[in-house]
């Protein structure tokens, strides 16, 4: 092999190395911790979901109180019917 060759097979090997393949290999190679970062994965995207709809409603919430409380004509009754149907739903 000459001297270019080696470079560059030099910088393919750093390339490799800084992917993180042989760390990936190695936790693929071992179950239980693989099952387990995928527990913990799953548990902090549903407390993300659960949070951010709670945010989002609670936003929600209080732009339709704020209309509500402005006491246009029209858009209050309609606000105050689709409220009254929610509640009566159940």
């Amino acid at each position: 092999m000459d001297d270019k060759q080696l470079k560059e097979l030099d910088k393919l090997a750093q390339r490799l190395e800084n992917s993180g393949v042989f760390e990936y290999v190695k936790l693929s190679q071992r179950t239980g911790r693989v099952l387990w970062y995928n527990f913990l994965s799953g548990v902090a995207r549903g407390l993300g979901f659960t949070l951010g709809t709670a945010v989002v409603l609670a936003v929600l919430y209080k732009i339709l109180s704020r209309l509500i409380s402005m006491n246009i004509p029209y858009l209050t009754e309609m606000l105050t019917d689709c409220i009254e149907f929610v509640k009566n739903v159940q």
